[in-house]
């Protein structure tokens, strides 16, 4: 993962998943109750940010099972300890999605939630994951399948303001841009049955500047990060004209995302 993007989620960690919007936690339960997580499981969560997918498998393990979860960001892993302190059967570590340092066999399940496409090669980390799992075991993860159309052209819009950035694409994106890519790069790292099925999340957002604080929160603070103050008002109602379509009755601002969300079987 980009060193300017690992710092972007950590200066997003204290607010990220936390500015009263419906995004990432809803996925994040969704992910663990697709993934069947049964109680005893050892669990492995990589890229567990805030704890979207760690809270929810933790409980769905239960008493007797034990739920790990690394990030490279150490804001996102020294918050959530922080906060899950109370929960013995949690774990975290700063650790590399990429490259999980953990013996063959360790876990019952992998967890992935929306972290995928921004590892620099997804299909090693597919083979990788594979030898964690016990036989039996299963790799779950979400990847995005449709971002709401006003969303991203407001994301474009705002980032015409940027100076300095780099637009480059995630580039693990490829793999994961459709059920068919998907399928083919699990298959070729030795995975057997897989199930992919697609959710929606509805996110509602007060006005633009809540909509501006959301983007902060996430990976978006990295193009945030590159626009000058002096230009940030304007960025923001450009921003707020293209979302103007997205307007509820209530005044605020409606978005839909459509999640994919991916189960596969280590063996056949």
């Amino acid at each position: 993962m980009p060193s300017e993007l690992i710092r972007a989620f950590d200066e997003a960690a204290a607010t990220y998943d936390a500015v009263d919007v419906e995004f990432f936690t809803p996925m994040g339960a969704e992910l663990v109750r697709r993934a069947g997580i049964r109680p005893g499981d050892h669990v492995l969560d990589v890229g567990c940010g805030r704890g979207a997918v760690l809270v929810p498998a933790a409980a769905a393990a239960g008493p007797d099972g034990r739920v790990t979860g690394i990030d490279l960001a150490p804001a996102m892993v020294e918050l959530t300890a922080r906060e899950l302190s109370g929960l013995t059967t949690v774990s975290l570590t700063v650790g590399d999605a990429q490259r999980p340092e953990f013996a063959p066999g360790s876990f019952d399940v992998v967890t992935a939630g929306q972290v995928l496409f921004f590892l620099p090669d997804p299909p090693a980390a597919l083979r990788a994951y594979r030898e964690l799992l016990r036989p039996g075991g299963r790799l779950a993860f979400s990847s995005f399948a449709a971002h709401d159309p006003l969303y991203t052209r407001a994301v474009k819009a705002v980032s015409q303001f940027a100076t300095g950035l780099v637009n480059r694409q995630p580039p693990g994106l490829s793999t994961f841009q459709d059920e068919r890519s998907i399928r083919a790069a699990l298959a070729e790292a030795g995975y057997g049955p897989v199930t992919v099925t697609e959710g929606v999340v509805v996110s509602r957002f007060r006005d633009i500047g809540h909509w501006m604080r959301w983007v902060a929160s996430h990976a978006g603070r990295q193009v945030l990060n590159h626009i000058p103050q002096e230009v940030l008002p304007r960025a923001t109602a450009a921003a707020e004209a293209e979302l103007e379509g997205s307007r509820a009755d209530d005044g605020g601002l409606r978005l839909t995302t459509t999640v994919r969300y991916t189960v596969a079987a280590r063996d056949a």
